[in-house]
């Protein structure tokens, strides 16, 4: 083989690795995993399928130490992830179907999903639902609020109809100024965090 030849394929290979590894560094990001024990990893991760068929993991995928060795985790097996901004917790969730509606229970019975956290107090945490649509592969989520130490969790938002006022008022029944705040025609509560801040801002929950 001539030294230009050797010279080509040389370059070839060179070009192949270097666009692998770069598609590998893009695929996955640097993160962590929370383990049973409470010890935090620090590694690659990654939680869901290149764009544009986009899909979300049951099993979150990690490279410990930027390793080579890919490991695969169900919520069951461990207590959390992240990366970049965004934070994830294991958490039990059970649905169940009421009148057309679906309502959401923490039950340690049933198989934990991961959740986006999106803010955290002693009394009261938000997170979102991640979830793919069918028809056109985008990730969507919903929101919902939990009460630790409650037994179920409620959904902020509900399909078109916007605000779940009904369930919110049920769910924050102890706390009258809430109710009369998400129920006038007029409520300067227009978003899911305004509805948070003030829940966390006039409520003894």
């Amino acid at each position: 083989m001539s030294r230009t030849c050797k010279t080509f394929w040389l370059f070839v290979v060179f070009i192949y690795w270097g666009c692998h590894i770069s598609a590998q560094k893009k695929s996955f990001a640097e993160g962590y995993i929370i383990k049973k024990e409470g010890d935090t990893i620090y590694g690659l991760i990654k939680d869901r399928s290149s764009e544009p068929f986009v899909s979300l993991y049951t099993k979150v995928r990690f490279k410990e130490g930027g390793r080579a060795r890919t490991k695969k985790y169900n919520p069951d097996a461990i207590l959390g992830y992240g990366y970049r901004e965004l934070h994830f917790l294991s958490i039990p969730l059970r649905a169940e179907s009421n009148f057309f509606r679906l309502r959401y229970y923490s039950d340690a019975k049933a198989a934990s999903v991961f959740l986006k956290v999106l803010a955290t107090s002693e009394k009261l945490m938000y997170f979102e639902r991640l979830f793919v649509h069918d028809d056109n592969n985008s990730i969507d989520a919903f929101p919902l609020f939990y009460r630790p130490g409650s037994k179920e969790m409620v959904r902020v938002t509900q399909g078109i109809f916007g605000s779940n006022r009904k369930r919110l008022a049920d769910y924050f029944s102890d706390c009258p100024a809430l109710v009369k705040a998400i129920t006038k025609t007029n409520s300067n509560i227009r978003t899911v965090p305004e509805l948070y801040e003030y829940l966390t801002d006039h409520c003894k929950l």
